[in-house]
Order: structure tokens, then C-alpha cells, then sequence
């Protein structure tokens, strides 16, 4: 092995990113998102980075709900100069949002392709998290994602409920509602 290639192997082991050959030079993909565990309006930073300058990159979110259906969001990117993509910074160019969006991979999540007409997202158990998958792809991708074999990919958890917040259910005179009281 060359020593450029050990050092990419040994940080790949470290961050568990993936390797991949493009242009017939190594590159160690790493995806990121800060926080990993947060609550569902809180704003997070998707970082790609690794990359050879100028690729075109596609960053995907896929969510599964608690109705056992699929929603999805991508867009489109080309990294810059020092192979990175920052979603929080840089501009989509086109895909189910475009512009600068730190949460457009939440916000515009949709049934993906092939689901049965008029699904609306709804969380049953708010005691759960939102649990959604980000991969970045190589190429400006639009559809068979589960197809393709992701550069790198990263599970994120939303959470609808901070931290010792209880949940009081109430019902009198007939109205029935759900108390949240902070710790």
C-alpha cells in the first residue's frame, strides 16, 4: 500500500466512511450531521466532505414511518474547491428544494415514488424519534436511490419531545387533549 492510501484507510476505519475510487484517485467520503440526535425544529449540519473538487453530489433523506411508508428528499450539489458540501451553507441546485436550506431535508420530505396517492406524515407516538437516514451520492441523482450504493450514510434521530417533558393525557367534559409540561 502507498502511504496515502494507508492514512485513508486507517481515518476510514476511525469514522466508518466509505471508500471509493472516482477519477482513478482514492477518496475517503465522510458524512456528518450535528447534531446526530436533536429535537424535530432544531437545526442540524449536514457536512459532506472528502470529496474531489467540483463533483456533482446528491444528498438524499429517507424517513420510514410508523405506518410502515416511505418519504424521501434530495438535492443537488457540487462541492467546492476543498471537496466539501455544507448544507447549512451552500446552495441546492435543484432536487425537492433548492437554495439554501439547512432543513430542506426535512421540510420537503415526500412519499416516495410508486406510494398510494394522498399520504400525509403524522407521528403517532411522539415519545419516539423520527428516525431518517442522509446519504450522499455521486451524481445528481432524482430516483431509484435504493438502487444505487451510497458514498457514505448517516442515521439521524428527531425527537418531538425534549428531555424530561411529561405527557399528561386529560379528558373532561368531553374534550380529550394531551398536556406537555416541562421538567
Amino acid at each position: 500500500m502507498n502511504p496515502v492510501y494507508t492514512e485513508c484507510y486507517s481515518f476510514c476505519f476511525q469514522s466508518c466512511c466509505y471508500q471509493f475510487k472516482m477519477d482513478n484517485k482514492q477518496c475517503c467520503v465522510t458524512l456528518s450531521v450535528q447534531p446526530s440526535r436533536g429535537l424535530v425544529d432544531e437545526k442540524f449540519v449536514v457536512l459532506v466532505q472528502n470529496t474531489l473538487p467540483s463533483s456533482l453530489l446528491t444528498i438524499h433523506a429517507l424517513h420510514r414511518c410508523e405506518d410502515a411508508h416511505s418519504w424521501h428528499a434530495f438535492a443537488h450539489y457540487t462541492s467546492d474547491a476543498t471537496g466539501a458540501v455544507n448544507v447549512s451553507e451552500d446552495c441546492s441546485m435543484s432536487g425537492t428544494y433548492s437554495g439554501v436550506e439547512a432543513m430542506g431535508l426535512l421540510w420537503s420530505l415526500k412519499p416516495v415514488p410508486g406510494s398510494k396517492p394522498g399520504l400525509r406524515m403524522r407521528k403517532k407516538n411522539v415519545q419516539a424519534p423520527m428516525v431518517v437516514t442522509i446519504s450522499v451520492y455521486k451524481g445528481h441523482l432524482t430516483e431509484d436511490f435504493g438502487d444505487r450504493v451510497p458514498l457514505a450514510s448517516v442515521e439521524v434521530e428527531r425527537w418531538y419531545m425534549a428531555p424530561g417533558v411529561r405527557r399528561i393525557p386529560v379528558t373532561e367534559d368531553g374534550l380529550t387533549a394531551t398536556l406537555f409540561l416541562p421538567s
